[in-house]
């Protein structure tokens, strides 16, 4: 995939595509070199790509970098071809499954975009009788200081795994379960 065709709706100078193609090139080395570094090697300064960061609707410098890395440069694993992926469990295997979720209760948290899938899961858990709470706090502490309730087992939705919200609640919990 190409940087002017994910961008093509923003008018670029030649210096920005230079940049862009930079960074599509190797982005772990402008990762690790930083802005000025890479500024200095495209002719142009810091304060001109963090511009471009801006322009392209991006927080700051790094962000731009990553979704490169992560969007362009990096090909999309599908996972979904891999057979170990997913597997199709008989119907008659579900109903022990909800039956133990139903003896449980079961706390969801899910932060950002992770929110949403949190959120979809809760309206299941309740559709279906299965005692949850679902828990927008960005900390565990505060969910432990408004209910004294336990639960069962925390449900920690996030994709990366390494977003804030969810390592702060997998750090507040190491302890809990002992």
């Amino acid at each position: 995939m190409d940087v002017e065709n994910i961008f093509r709706d923003v008018k670029l100078s030649k210096t920005e595509m230079t940049v862009l193609r930079f960074i599509q090139n190797d982005p772990e080395q402008c990762i690790r070199q930083g802005v000025r570094a890479v500024a200095e090697q495209c002719y142009s300064n810091p304060s001109s790509l963090v511009r471009l960061a801006k322009k392209l609707k991006f927080s700051g410098w790094l962000e731009l970098v990553y979704f490169i890395k992560f969007n362009i440069t990096m090909p999309k694993l599908d996972v979904t071809n891999d057979i170990d992926y997913m597997s199709v469990q008989p119907e008659e295997a579900l109903t022990p499954l909800l039956a133990s979720l139903k003896q449980q209760r079961i706390l969801i948290h899910g932060s950002g975009f992770s929110q949403l899938i949190a959120q979809y899961i809760y309206n299941k858990f309740l559709v279906t009788g299965v005692n949850a709470s679902l828990a927008l706090w960005p900390d565990y502490e505060i969910l432990e200081q408004k209910n004294a309730a336990c639960f069962d087992s925390i449900w920690i939705i996030s994709k990366s795994g390494r977003s804030s919200s969810a390592l702060n609640w997998v750090k507040a919990l190491e302890g809990e379960g002992d």
